[in-house]
């Protein structure tokens, strides 16, 4: 007997499905787009659950399910749909195939109920996302005064040291405050930001090659040219700032390279829509119309372009040199919104449908990733320039505290064994023993807020997690520049004043 031949696999353009932290509200918007955008292209219904099936997105394994249950059930679509829809856990996604699977009892062509659900699932993650955006700005605002609410009670710890005999345990948990409130506003920060991927998980753009080639060596060398300085002078100042020195180099190649791929990502929706447009107007292929687009429209991606238009003219094949363009912009944006456009290409649509539907898709998320940017910029800057208040607010604090404590100490041994004395003694008693804990604390505390600080925006902008190399560095350097100098510049002010 015959064994039963699988279905053959397509390849697609939109590479292997992807899992993980996507919302699933995003990854549902780029499913229905992507059956919509090759509905359009009139292709008969099986092959357009098979090719959903397979696209870059968790949504995909719905379909999966729908085509594995049609094969060898031997149930028809609308069916399967029903089955798999009342078997779903996530409510968007059951609504949907429910939806579907009546859609196609009542003989709705596909296209139709596609394109209408992509409209109302963008939409709706639209308001999603804006939604988010309006609770990240608030609790921006919140993070900055929890920041500096946990400052507040540093700095009354270490003044209450001057004040009255503090217990260890009163200093402890000051210290334990603090770091609970610091955590739990970048904990905040993380909860409301939109999750999603803006670059390519596998490094492909120069930026993110170069990134991954040198990022172990740059980590080693930070932690190995750190600790030299400790072994000398056992400070912890100038071993932030060679750490930071180490690593910074990466975090601005990181850094420039999320500008560039949000600068491509505003620009692959224009350029897909005018290359469907011109060879819908020229009656010819993508290929031709590549040759045809006017180069000066477009800043960003031009070089990218030309290198395709070069590829696919001296006769390299139209999937490897779309596969390169993807590549090369590093963007996973490009990638899902010209996986669909050249599927549909390939599946016979007409180009200016399939550009025009993957425009609309590319577009809208790059809009609102342009508006997430608004939010999280003026916050990065912000986090710099209090973590560096606070760093130098903490350490000069903290240095003239112990210095006049010690100025007090020596007063008090000079102090003649008279009657009175004990009198003056009790007014400049000092909680040694408090102030040298509090003083071992605040590197702890430093050292905290040095990672949060460079944590908290770079989960607010979203993109490439290299970048926190960047903020890492700014914040580390920041406080080691204060361990290392203002303590020197404390002492100076007291030397002048006994002068």
């Amino acid at each position: 007997m015959a064994a039963k031949q699988k279905p053959e696999k397509t390849k697609s353009i939109a590479g292997k499905a992807s899992r993980g932290r996507e919302s699933l509200s995003f990854d549902l918007l780029y499913q229905l787009s992507y059956m919509s955008v090759i509905a359009s292209a009139g292709v008969p219904r099986d092959l357009i659950f098979q090719k959903s099936s397979r696209i870059p997105c968790s949504t995909a394994d719905y379909f999966q399910k729908i085509e594995s249950t049609c094969r060898n059930l031997k149930y028809d679509y609308a069916t399967a749909c029903r089955i798999v829809g009342e078997d779903a856990k996530d409510e968007p996604i059951k609504a949907l195939l429910l939806r579907f699977s009546s859609s196609l009892v009542s003989g709705e062509p596909e296209a139709d109920f596609l394109t209408r659900e992509a409209a109302v699932q963008a939409e709706a993650y639209e308001n999603e996302y804006n939604r988010k955006l309006e609770t990240l700005k608030m609790w921006t605002d919140a993070y900055v005064s929890l920041i500096l609410s946990a400052v507040l009670v540093i700095v009354m710890g270490i003044v209450s040291t001057m004040v009255w005999k503090t217990d260890t345990a009163f200093i402890v948990g000051l210290a334990l405050t603090a770091l609970a409130t610091t955590f739990l506003g970048l904990y905040l920060i993380y909860l409301m930001s939109p999750r999603e991927f803006v670059a390519l998980r596998q490094p492909s753009s120069v930026e993110q090659r170069l990134i991954n080639k040198y990022f172990k060596i740059a980590v080693a060398a930070a932690l190995t040219l750190g600790v030299l300085p400790m072994l000398v002078s056992t400070q912890w100042g100038w071993s932030l700032v060679v750490m930071a020195t180490a690593v910074m180099p990466l975090g601005i190649v990181a850094t420039l390279d999320d500008r560039k791929i949000s600068r491509r990502d505003m620009e692959v929706g224009p350029l897909l829509r005018s290359l469907g447009g011109v060879a819908g107007a020229m009656g010819t292929t993508v290929k031709e119309a590549v040759a045809q687009i006017d180069l000066k429209a477009i800043n960003v991606l031009r070089h990218e372009v030309m290198t395709l238009y070069r590829r696919l003219h001296a006769g390299i094949s139209t999937h490897i040199s779309w596969r390169r363009f993807i590549e090369e912009s590093g963007s996973e944006l490009i990638k899902r919104s010209v996986g669909m456009f050249c599927d549909a290409i390939d599946l016979g649509g007409e180009p200016e449908k399939a550009g025009y539907h993957a425009s609309l898709f590319a577009e809208k998320i790059a809009l609102l990733r342009a508006r997430r940017r608004t939010v999280a910029f003026p916050f990065h800057w912000l986090c710099l320039a209090m973590h560096g208040a606070i760093a130098a607010l903490l350490t000069f604090v903290t240095e003239v505290m112990t210095i006049f404590g010690g100025m007090v100490a020596s007063a008090q041994k000079s102090m003649p064994s008279i009657s009175g004395s004990a009198a003056a003694s009790s007014v400049f008693g000092f909680n040694f023993s408090g102030l040298v804990l509090m003083n071992r604390l605040v590197l702890p505390l430093l050292l905290a807020l040095t990672l949060t600080n460079a944590l908290a925006p770079t989960i607010a902008e979203g993109g490439s997690s290299y970048k926190l190399l960047f903020n890492l560095a700014l914040t580390a350097a920041v406080t080691g520049i204060s361990l290392a100098v203002l303590p020197s510049l404390a002492q100076a002010i007291f030397k002048s004043i006994q002068m």
